[in-house]
């Protein structure tokens, strides 16, 4: 299938003299790299030499400012990362670019090609039977239906090595994928590479781990400030050649903590416990003392630091500091009684990236920053110069933004934010991920002096050897519980991994209980996570149910009050509510699944009845099809014009649907010259529509159900559907995916205003009398609220078309209700409005339960 191993030595992609810059400063200077088929070539270089960069410049993400890719022999320019993917090349980010809405399955094939079945739809039994397979030959043990949301980080980069599986690419460029997983999980990934390798695949290695890199590859390419230092073959090389390439000088010692003298303890933990998560943890830490703690990933590590932060809830036990009894409910308790801690990811809970480099060093002690509650910005940045320096941060300027930064500068960011606050006790989460070899020993020599200095320093690690060195004492966890607690003495590798995998307990001063098979040799969740999800899933994921059960309680309710409110007059007025509101809540439905918004529909439905309708004055001989089919042409017309806006121009939706709801209102009164159009000018077959229908009941009904049915199909069974899903769920992944995100979003509010266009002349059927004063007039606000009440995620990503009717459904029980109670309308808009505020603050707090019951 590769061909000749003569072939598969072959060099199949390279690049030459390249060169690279973002806002004016250089990030790869006449770079020259070239990769074999059939080898793994390893690059290394600290944070911010250009390995991403140049990476990324391989996998289409970013072209190059000068130079070139040549790809088979021939010079090539890849435009997109789906052009890359096309040629046979896949990039496994640096952080995992997840869709945590989606499933799994969804994940790893979703812009590298769902499955599809003999019509074209999405086949979604092939589709998470193929990816069970993939996650098979990975030794994970997960349901591909399983969604992303909660999924910790080790196991989103399992789902990406599995969709870089799915490729069968050519070339695999793996940028730090072993940074958030186990010894074993590592292994495991090494076994696959090696099999990849030896089948004629060329790999591209990224990592900070001079063990792993020795050990897995073939070739070494070291970069050092956007300079090519010089490729070596590992048999030819040695660590300590590497590393004087990577740093310009010998680096005597990685690991320098010897330990010192331990005074007080400061830090008790006293039976803590969660359920599902972890249960009775025991432990102390003491001033100038490094407590590590290790086990497998999902064993509960972060999960007992997040409590001892106060960012998760605990059911039992108590924390002491300095000796006396203190409640941390928040991580503003934590930070004031001196409690720092340094998250894992980065990205997501240590950052605001949009932000500069100063004031994200402020961020944890905004009080010491500010003189009569005004911040002093010069403060704010001689601060972060300082921690510049001191942990030597590599960036232009502390007014950068952050997220310009390499990953490893990040975690620096996020370290001096906390070491800012001046803790008595830090907690530290995985400190020298993605870092590479100088600054992890620049963050080491920061641990160590903290500890000097009287600190008590909690240290989560997966990587032993940062673990073993580091550490005064050593916690094991497993399933939950400490398992084991060796001295610095008695701790070596073998027994630490023993005692997380509870295959062994010698030297351990606590028994460890009988091993789970689920976590031996296997990549698992937390303790507890599987009961978690399974426990909320049939609200998370089945959350019409609710809608629905509140819809027949409101119906219930409204009937006791009102008796006559279940009489069939009051039942059709009902039906006949929700008709133009659920067809128009369509389209809205996939803009806030897009994580758009749309405030032009009931402009774009006003415009589109009157132009329809003039027509039919105009020509009262028109059929009413050809009415129909010119309604939707002017509203798709005016639903691209806002795809144009937000998708090619970047104007944001909320302003630019905003500006166009004014303009086409304006166009309304412009088109009608402000005269409304009476039922003797309509057609009666079209007034007939919402009169009559088969079995009695009224076409406009058939036409509003056939339409949600297309719509749950296009979303559930079609490439694009999908990908609406994937856009609002995680954009920036979508991009570097491949999928074609402006051309989606573009069909999105086409398709919107398309559907706005048939409401339009629908109207002219439910209301004969076309008045530009009041036709779609305040509509926004009720779809909007119809949609949320629905179960759609206002921050994109999920939404469902049986929630959306139900949302539309419950509304009409209550428009008509209250009419019936002769209650003003201004209280049933105040009603909209507060349930769009009930309805989106209990999709936060599902997800913010969902993400806290998960690793």
């Amino acid at each position: 299938m590769f061909g000749s191993l003569a072939q598969q030595q072959q060099t199949i992609i390279q690049a030459r003299s390249v060169a690279k810059g973002f806002a004016g400063v250089p990030v790869l200077e006449n770079v020259s790299f070239d990769i074999r088929c059939g080898e793994i070539h390893t690059l290394m270089g600290e944070n911010g030499a250009g390995k991403s960069t140049l990476m990324k410049i391989m996998a289409g993400v970013h072209r190059p400012d000068a130079g070139e890719i040549v790809f088979d022999g021939k010079h090539t320019v890849f435009a997109s990362p789906q052009s890359a993917i096309r040629a046979g090349i896949a990039l496994i980010h640096q952080e995992p670019l997840s869709f945590p809405d989606l499933s799994i399955a969804e994940n790893i094939f979703l812009g590298r090609g769902l499955p599809r079945g003999v019509m074209g739809q999405v086949d979604w039994k092939t589709m998470n039977r193929r990816a069970g397979e993939l996650l098979k030959q990975l030794g994970v043990s997960i349901d591909p239906r399983t969604k992303m949301l909660g999924l910790s980080i080790a196991d989103q980069q399992m789902v990406e090595l599995a969709a870089a599986l799915s490729l069968n690419a050519r070339v695999l460029l793996m940028d730090e994928p072993t940074a958030a997983l186990t010894p074993q999980e590592v292994n495991e990934l090494f076994r696959i590479v090696r099999g990849l390798r030896d089948k004629g695949v060329a790999i591209v290695f990224v990592s900070h781990r001079l063990p792993e890199v020795f050990e897995v590859s073939d070739r070494i390419t070291v970069l050092r400030d956007g300079h090519c230092i010089g490729t070596r073959n590992v048999n030819d090389t040695s660590k300590d050649e590497i590393v004087r390439m990577m740093v310009g000088r010998d680096l005597s010692s990685l690991y320098e903590h010897a330990g010192g003298k331990v005074g007080k303890t400061l830090l008790e933990v006293d039976g803590l416990t969660r359920s599902g998560q972890f249960h009775d943890i025991r432990f102390h830490v003491c001033a100038g003392e490094i407590v590590g703690i290790a086990g497998l990933v999902g064993a509960g590590r972060t999960e007992v630091a997040e409590a001892i932060f106060g960012a998760r809830e605990i059911d039992a036990g108590t924390l002491r500091i300095d000796g006396k009894t203190v409640a941390v409910k928040s991580p503003r308790d934590a930070i004031k009684h001196g409690i720092a801690y340094v998250p894992e990811d980065r990205q997501h809970n240590g950052l605001l990236l949009p932000m500069s480099i100063a004031s994200n060093t402020s961020l944890a002690d905004l009080p010491g920053f500010a003189r009569a509650g005004f911040l002093q910005f010069r403060k704010e940045r001689v601060a972060a110069q300082t921690w510049r320096e001191r942990l030597s941060t590599r960036l232009r300027d502390v007014d950068q933004k952050v997220k310009e930064l390499s990953g490893g500068n990040q975690q620096k960011v996020v370290l001096s934010k906390w070491l800012q606050t001046d803790p008595k006790i830090l907690i530290v989460d995985e400190p020298t991920r993605g870092i590479d070899i100088g600054a992890k020993a620049e963050v080491h020599h920061v641990l160590s002096e903290l500890a000097r200095q009287g600190r008590a320093i909690l240290m989560i690690s997966s990587d032993l050897p940062e673990v073993l060195a580091m550490s005064d004492r050593i916690l094991v966890m497993r399933e939950g519980k400490i398992a084991a607690e060796f001295s610095r003495s008695e701790a070596t590798q073998e027994k630490v991994m023993a005692a997380a995998t509870g295959t062994a307990s010698a030297g351990s001063t606590h028994c460890p209980a009988t091993p789970s098979a689920s976590f031996v040799g296997s990549k698992t969740h937390a303790a507890g996570e599987t009961s978690v999800l399974r426990a909320g899933s049939p609200f998370l994921r089945f959350r019409e149910l609710g809608i629905l059960a509140f819809v027949v309680l409101a119906f219930v309710v409204a009937s006791i009050i009102e008796p006559r409110f279940r009489s069939m007059e009051n039942l059709r007025s009902i039906a006949m509510y929700i008709p133009l509101i659920v067809i128009v809540a369509m389209g809205q439905l996939m803009v806030i699944v897009s994580r758009n918004i749309d405030l032009s529909v009931g402009s774009m439905l006003g415009l589109s009845a009157i132009v329809a309708g003039g027509i039919f004055v105009s020509h009262p001989e028109c059929p009413v099809l050809l009415g129909a089919l010119i309604a939707i042409g002017v509203g798709t017309l005016l639903g691209s014009v806002n795809g144009v806006l937000i998708a090619y121009l970047g104007v944001p939706a909320i302003i630019a649907t905003l500006g166009t709801l004014t303009a086409y209102r304006g166009l309304i009164y412009t088109w009608s010259n402000g005269r409304q159009i009476d039922p003797d000018k309509l057609p009666q077959s079209l007034i007939d529509l919402s009169n009559h229908g088969p079995l009695g009941i009224p076409w406009i009904l058939i036409i509003t159900a056939m339409v949600a049915v297309l719509v749950a199909a296009f979303l559930r069974y079609t490439v694009t559907g999908r990908e609406i899903f994937a856009i609002g769920s995680n954009p920036t992944a979508a991009i570097l995916r491949g999928i074609p995100v402006r051309r989606v979003l573009l069909l999105v509010f086409a398709l919107t205003g398309g559907l706005c266009g048939l409401a339009g002349i629908l109207w002219g059927s439910r209301f004969p009398t076309i008045n530009p004063a009041s036709v779609g007039l305040s509509l926004e606000l009720i779809v909007i609220s119809a949609v949320v009440i629905g179960g759609a995620a206002v921050n994109g990503g999920a939404g469902s078309v049986f929630g959306t009717v139900l949302g539309c459904l419950l509304l009409g029980i209550v428009n008509v209700g209250l009419t019936m109670l002769q209650v003003s309308e201004f209280w049933q808009i105040t009603l909209y409005g507060a349930a769009i505020i009930v309805a989106a603050s209990l999709d936060s707090a599902l997800r913010a339960k969902r993400v806290g019951g998960a690793t």
